[in-house]
């Protein structure tokens, strides 16, 4: 009975150790492909032109922050 007991605290102890072994796998790969994306996300320019003729009598909306500044930055 002593020896079935051993096998299955052997069999479980590897386990455990295999999951958490894994999960940190998982979670590495996960934290690189989200950086990525962040990356990704960021390099992207969004920026428009604005044409001021499309803007409105007497306002300004090419001063709206969506429109890039003229060194071509967000």
């Amino acid at each position: 009975m002593g020896l079935l007991t051993l096998e299955w605290i052997l069999l479980i102890s590897l386990l455990v150790i295999g999951i958490i072994g894994g999960l940190s796998v998982v979670r590495n790969a996960l934290l690189c492909e989200l950086s990525q994306l962040a990356e990704s996300i960021t390099a992207m320019n969004a920026c428009g032109d604005c044409d001021e003729s499309g803007c409105p009598p007497g306002e300004d909306c090419c001063a709206d922050p969506w429109w890039c500044s003229s060194d071509g930055g967000p």
